[in-house]
C-alpha cells in the first residue's frame, strides 16, 4: 500500500471517531502520523519505542495505544505482546472477499467436465460471495498459477492448472 493511501485510510478513521470521542484523545492520531509514521519504516514497532515516539507529541496514556489498536492502525504480535505491527484499517472485508472469490471461481471450474471454460462467458458470471469483480479474480488466479489460459480457434479458454 502506498504511504499516501495509508494516510487517507487513517484520516477516514479519525473522521469516523470524531463523532464519538472527544478531541483531546484524538490528538494521538496527529502524534502517530508526525512522530511514528515519519520515523519508522519497518512493519513493526516495540511498545517502548512507540511510547517514546508518541511522547514527542504529548503525554502518552494506555488509552491512546488502545485507541490506535481499536481503530485498526496497530495490531499486537501474537508471539510477543510487546511488539505491534502496523495494520491497514478495515482490510479484513477485502481479504475475505478475495479468498471467497478465489474459492468460488475454482469451485465453478472444478465442477465442469474438463475443468475449463471459455473466458468471455466466464467473465460475465456473477460471484455471490465476493464484492470484487470476476475479472479481478481471474487475473489473480492466472497470475498466481492456479489457472492457465490457452488459445483456441473460438477464443481463450481458462482451465484449472494441474498441480
Amino acid at each position: 500500500m502506498f504511504f499516501d493511501d495509508y494516510l487517507c485510510q487513517m484520516e477516514r478513521v479519525v473522521k469516523r471517531l470524531e463523532e464519538k470521542k472527544d478531541s483531546d484523545i484524538l490528538e494521538v492520531f496527529k502524534w502517530f502520523k508526525s512522530h511514528v509514521l515519519d520515523n519508522k519504516l519497518e512493519p513493526s514497532i516495540e511498545h517502548q519505542e512507540l511510547c517514546t515516539l508518541l511522547a514527542l507529541g504529548g503525554k502518552v496514556k494506555d488509552e491512546h495505544i488502545s485507541l490506535l489498536i481499536n481503530s485498526g492502525l496497530l495490531t499486537r504480535q501474537l508471539i510477543d505482546s510487546n511488539i505491534y505491527w502496523f495494520a491497514i484499517p478495515n482490510i479484513g472485508s477485502v481479504l475475505k472477499g478475495l479468498s471467497q472469490g478465489r474459492k468460488e471461481v475454482l469451485s465453478l471450474l472444478n465442477r465442469r467436465r474438463y475443468k475449463e471454460m471459455m473466458l468471455a462467458p466466464l467473465e460475465k458470471k456473477l460471484l455471490r460471495y465476493s464484492p470484487l469483480d470476476m475479472r479481478f479474480h481471474l487475473r489473480d488466479l492466472i497470475g498466481s498459477g492456479h489457472l492457465k489460459t490457452a488459445k483456441t480457434p473460438t477464443g481463450l479458454v481458462v482451465r484449472v492448472s494441474k498441480d
